[in-house]
């Protein structure tokens, strides 16, 4: 004890922890601002290693938490911390404030250390959204906004009922500003982020058959599926795995017949995604003149294992030894850019080649590396669809 009381650091300590004099009829409910100065501790010691690694790019941002998740050594568990002391930190505050509420903390001579209390909660509150989206996700932003929104709906509709006409006129001008019904997007499960999965389908089916609209004035753009009756399965699959994550009405699509050229009947199937303005910039780098689809430059990013095996069984043809990708709707610019892309993503060598027809090309996987196209895309591909890979 003499330690304590004499050394100058430790004197300091048990003044304020274990000499502290405190009332006779103290209880375990005064520990919550001591257990928020803790919470507050460990939130940012999380924050600051989570902020290391963390990338607030609309591109990148999934990815980032993705890594964390999974490269950063314990970075799961500093993220699931990061993420549940948050909650305790709310219930703390709450119980904090039940507990002044209770006891009659805010009566005189403490108004002052209650007003600046009410001060702290009131900017806690106004900034706590900016904290959600790292450790719960966007659909936590978007369900916090949501719900002060609507707060602020009821609100104002309490005052127009009982306030007369005068506010009625303030009001009907904020309200518009308010609603979360207009220019709605209709659909479920419309916040991202997408992860790589949905990418890899979008953009190797944009490279085959797929197309991408603008939806709703250009708030949103919806992807759209097409096949020929012939691939009736690997649609099939395609919808199920996209219904499965939310992304489309879960009714299967129906073969439908139209007259084509020199009047021959052909049976096609399509379905789309729900639209979605998170999709906007897909739409952007195919439809830069917003016309004519065209590869992006920075289609390499894209083109995964799953992206590559969507795009042979979107548009892939089996040619003796090879591969043929029909790519006629491309320029040669378009073409040769893929061509890169293949060479540097899985080291395959493929050539440009005239498709017969005057400004159209096809690309040809060459014979020889069809054992890495193979060994690289065979996990992806649906059984029916394994036979443009099969050797002649």
């Amino acid at each position: 004890m003499r330690v304590l009381k004499s050394h100058p650091i430790l004197s300091l300590v048990n003044s304020y922890i274990v000499d502290s004099p405190q009332p006779a009829n103290i209880s375990y409910m005064w520990n919550f601002g001591s257990l928020l100065g803790l919470c507050l501790i460990i939130q940012i010691l999380t924050g600051i290693f989570l902020a290391m690694h963390y990338s607030p790019n609309v591109d990148l941002a999934f990815a980032s938490v993705e890594h964390i998740m999974r490269d950063v050594n314990y970075g799961w568990a500093i993220r699931y911390t990061h993420a549940n002391t948050a909650s305790f930190f709310f219930i703390c505050v709450y119980l904090h404030i039940a507990r002044g509420l209770y006891y009659g903390s805010y009566r005189s001579p403490r108004t002052l250390p209650w007003a600046i209390g009410v001060i702290i909660l009131v900017v806690m509150m106004a900034t706590a959204f900016l904290g959600y989206v790292l450790p719960y996700g966007q659909m936590s932003l978007w369900g916090y906004l949501n719900c002060l929104t609507c707060l602020f709906n009821d609100l104002i509709s309490y005052f127009v009922r009982w306030g007369g006409y005068d506010f009625f006129n303030i009001a009907s001008l904020i309200m518009p500003l308010l609603s979360t019904s207009k220019n709605k997007i209709k659909g479920l499960k419309r916040i991202g982020p997408h992860d790589q999965i949905i990418y890899s389908i979008i953009f190797g089916s944009l490279l085959g058959d797929g197309h991408a609209e603008k939806r709703n004035g250009g708030l949103g753009t919806r992807i759209s599926f097409y096949q020929e009756s012939t691939h009736l399965s690997y649609l099939l699959w395609l919808h199920s795995l996209l219904s499965s994550k939310g992304y489309c009405n879960e009714t299967l699509p129906k073969i439908q017949t139209r007259l084509g050229s020199r009047g021959v009947v052909r049976k096609t199937l399509r379905f789309h995604t729900w639209t979605y303005t998170s999709f906007n910039f897909i739409h952007d780098l195919f439809y830069p003149s917003n016309k004519i689809k065209q590869v992006p430059q920075n289609i390499a990013e894209y083109l995964t294992p799953l992206a590559l095996a969507i795009w042979i069984m979107d548009d892939g043809a089996k040619v003796s030894k090879g591969l043929k990708f029909c790519t006629n709707s491309f320029s040669y610019s378009d073409c040769l850019l893929l061509v890169d892309a293949l060479h540097l993503n899985f080291k395959l060598k493929s050539s440009v080649q005239s498709a017969g027809v005057t400004n159209q090309y096809v690309i040809y996987i060459w014979k020889e590396s069809m054992p890495l196209l193979r060994e690289i895309v065979s996990p992806y591909i649906v059984q029916e669809m394994k036979y443009k890979l099969l050797e002649s």
